[in-house]
């Protein structure tokens, strides 16, 4: 009898370690680190530690590279890792020494920074992993600095408001690269061309098309998937004009120099996705004046608004990282 207890409670035990085996975790890896670590020895580290699950249905990416943001002689001495959830949120961020020569150990550490972030969210023995919606805060990333920074490059395009008819209802594009810390350089232009217009006289009018330019030098940060940025703008405008039912026709060419400052807010909406809003106010700075002849008398025509303002609304796309 004390045979068959030993034998029924080695069996409950035997059944209890077999039910605890943790569920396999799909976890895709996307990398521009071509050896040391390869995606082939990070992908065997990984199957280690989290089973042989099913790649083509995880929403779970990790992504490695070399840091961009440290100096050219330190990158190969690091590889910055990311952890990102099915709905686009970074669980983790870490830096890991890469020392030549070290690739297994390597892959080892960045599989170990994924099972314990992965059982920070409940993925302990025999438990499957939370919804991302009820997932408890993300602990603290190793590396706070890079949390903060905004990524790399944005493309963004979207309907933009201006408060002069020169600007009136246009298209955005814009790009934004960040050059160090979270100091961004944006370039923006109007796709379409504005447009203003005035009577001269009793029957003359002078009419104008515009196009227009903006650079920015911006600090963005960055809060969870929120990310603000604010910083000085200058609008640079293109002008022709002609006039029409004058004794004395013509036309010219000028460039409108103006300088304010800008505010914008982007909310990550997916892993490479945002949406933003901003809002930019201008005073214009240098712009040659236009002139028609009027009974023999100069007068000036489609002075430029001093004060100006744009609002915009626009689709992101994080092109890298």
């Amino acid at each position: 009898m004390p045979i068959s207890a030993a034998l029924v409670s080695t069996f409950v035990v035997a059944q209890a370690v077999l039910a605890a085996e943790p569920t396999p975790v799909a976890v895709r890896i996307t990398s521009d680190v071509a050896e040391c670590p390869s995606s082939v020895q990070v992908q065997s580290a990984l199957r280690q530690v989290l089973g042989d699950g099913d790649r083509s249905a995880g929403g779970w990416v990790l992504s490695y590279g070399r840091d961009p943001s440290a100096p050219e002689a330190e990158r190969d001495d690091s590889v910055l890792l990311e952890l990102i959830d099915p709905s686009g949120v970074r669980l983790a961020v870490r830096r890991i020494p890469a020392a030549p020569g070290d690739c297994g150990a390597i892959a080892s550490a960045m599989a170990a920074v994924v099972e314990r972030s992965l059982r920070t969210l409940g993925w302990t023995k025999g438990e499957p992993l939370p919804e991302a919606a009820r997932r408890p805060s993300a602990p603290e990333p190793s590396t706070p600095t890079a949390r903060k920074r905004g990524p790399r490059l944005v493309l963004g395009l979207g309907p933009s408001f201006g408060t002069s008819s020169r600007a009136g209802i246009n298209l955005l594009l814009e790009a934004r690269l960040r050059v160090a810390g979270p100091v961004c350089l944006r370039l923006g232009s109007g796709l379409f061309s504005g447009s203003d217009s005035q009577n001269v006289g009793s029957s003359g009018k002078a009419s104008l098309t515009t196009r227009y330019f903006t650079a920015a030098p911006l600090a963005a940060f960055a809060f969870g998937s929120l990310e603000l940025a604010a910083g000085p703008i200058l609008l640079l405008s293109f002008d022709h004009a002609s006039t029409q039912g004058l004794a004395q026709g013509g036309s010219g060419d000028r460039e409108v120099l103006a300088a304010g400052l800008g505010l914008g807010v982007a909310v990550r909406l997916a892993a490479r996705w945002r949406v933003s809003l901003g809002l930019e106010g201008y005073r214009v700075a240098l712009g040659a004046d236009y002139f028609v002849q009027i009974n023999g008398a100069k007068a000036v025509v489609l002075s430029p608004s001093p004060w100006q303002g744009i609002a915009s609304a626009k689709l992101e796309f994080v092109a890298w990282p």
